[in-house]
Order: structure tokens, then C-alpha cells, then sequence
């Protein structure tokens, strides 16, 4: 007798798993294509290229299931304030064909549209672009807050770019960031480089020549000093050089809006 309930029960709790799992399935549905050009899924760049859902911000995915003959869900999956969300719209069949006739009607997306596409999203390529920015060169970061932190860029690296300050290494989350001037490349001025060595020993040489009037010192010092101060300037000149090959390089600006910046948390 308890080995008939024990059987009873297991057979009790097989149908009831299997009526779940029917429920389950009949709440997800049957996920059906929007268009042969799209196929499963609704990405950021077919969305953009097609002007699906033009309304979402943060727009990154979208799916479309067939819960019944005549009514469809599209689960859609967005980023706001840094979180990944997900939202759902319904659409009888008929709203569902006029979408996907409007698909239809355009041509397929080639990838050099989705290059094209691409650069309109700008929030991901953020990373991209702070990867190719050359390190060791000074830039200037808007923060979000309303400081401007200038410094020499040291690494960029998990959404966070370390800046090296006259006064502190400072990590910012590039969500804090509102925008950021750099080089994208540094001018290699060499005709530049004698005069600037040049001025360089001058002005080392004019510095030891103020010593010398201020503290009058024999003959064999003034030229001592007159020695030690050129070859000052002329130890110098290479970080003069340098630095004026970085000056005279053209200034790249790239910003987000606080919106987009508040994508790349994820």
C-alpha cells in the first residue's frame, strides 16, 4: 500500500511539472522573426536603420513572440541610469504585420550601413575611441560634477581612465564624464629642434648670469655658473621640445551626453 502511494505521488508531481512547464511556455509564446532582414533578434543598428522604435533611448535589443493568433509581445531591452532594463509593448497581429511590412519595404542592411549606423551610437563606441587615445599626453576631462581635471593620461582600462594630476592620480568612471580633449596624434616638428635646444641653453645661460650678479663670485665661478646653467638649458631642451611638439599638435574634443554616459555603467 505505501509503495502504490509513494508511485501515486511521483506520477502526481510529474504531471504537475509538466503543467507548468505548459503554462510557462504559453506565457513566453513562440518567438517569431520581425523580418527575413532582421531575423530573431531587433539590434541597435537594425533598429536605427529601420526606425523601429525610434523613441527608446539607450535601445539595445528587441524579440518579438506570438502569445496567441492574434496578439504579439515584443520584449524589449534597453539601458537607462546604468541599468539594464526590460520593457514590454503589445501589438495585436495586425500592428505586428504593418511593422514588419515597413521592414520589408526598405532594403537590406549592408555592413557598410551598419558602419554608418554605428557612428550615430555613439555611446558604444566610447570605448573604441578612449582605447586609441595614445598614453602619456595631457588632456583635459569635463566631469560631471562641473570640475576640470587636467592631467597626463596614464591608462584607460574596465570603463576607467586614470589621469595623473600635478597633485593626485585620480580614476574616473567614464560615466562621470561629460567630455574629454586630447590629441589623436603628436606632431614630430624636427626643424624645430636645434632653436628650440638653442633657446633652451640661452635661457639656462641667463639664469646663471642673474646668479652671477647677485652674489658676484670670482672670475672662475662666474664661469662655473655660466657652464653649469647652459648645460641646465641644454638637459631641458629635450623636454622643451617635447612639449612643444604636444602644443602644436591639433586638439580632438569628444563628448556624450550625460544619457549616453549613463549607458557605459554596464
Amino acid at each position: 500500500m505505501m509503495v502504490r502511494l509513494s508511485i501515486l505521488s511521483k506520477i502526481t508531481k510529474l504531471i504537475t511539472l509538466f503543467c507548468l512547464l505548459a503554462v510557462i511556455q504559453a506565457q513566453n509564446g513562440e518567438i517569431i522573426p520581425l523580418s527575413q532582414k532582421v531575423g530573431l533578434t531587433l539590434d541597435a543598428e537594425e533598429n536605427l536603420f529601420y526606425n523601429v522604435y525610434t523613441d527608446i533611448d539607450g535601445f539595445e535589443s528587441a524579440q518579438f513572440y506570438e502569445m496567441s493568433p492574434k496578439t504579439v509581445i515584443a520584449r524589449i531591452t534597453y539601458v537607462q541610469y546604468s541599468q539594464q532594463k526590460t520593457s514590454k509593448r503589445k501589438y495585436t497581429m495586425m500592428e505586428f504585420l504593418k511593422i514588419k511590412e515597413m521592414v520589408d519595404l526598405q532594403p537590406h542592411i549592408t555592413a557598410e550601413d551598419r558602419k554608418l549606423v554605428h557612428e550615430n551610437l555613439t555611446y558604444l563606441q566610447t570605448d573604441d575611441i578612449l582605447e586609441g587615445i595614445e598614453e602619456d599626453q595631457f588632456v583635459t576631462i569635463h566631469h560631471r560634477s562641473g570640475r576640470r581635471i587636467r592631467g597626463t593620461l596614464k591608462t584607460y582600462s574596465d570603463k576607467m581612465i586614470t589621469i595623473q594630476t600635478p597633485f593626485s592620480l585620480e580614476n574616473i568612471p567614464i560615466w562621470n564624464m561629460e567630455s574629454i580633449s586630447y590629441r589623436e596624434s603628436i606632431n614630430n616638428r624636427s626643424s624645430w629642434k636645434f632653436p628650440l635646444y638653442a633657446f633652451s641653453a640661452l635661457a639656462g645661460l641667463t639664469l646663471a648670469e642673474g646668479w652671477n650678479e647677485q652674489t658676484r663670485p670670482y672670475i672662475d665661478s662666474v664661469w662655473h655658473y655660466r657652464f653649469l646653467g647652459a648645460m641646465a638649458g641644454l638637459l631641458a631642451g629635450s623636454e622643451v621640445f617635447q612639449t612643444f611638439n604636444v602644443l602644436t599638435s591639433p586638439k580632438t574634443y569628444f563628448a556624450l551626453t550625460p544619457e549616453e554616459m549613463d549607458r557605459l555603467k554596464e
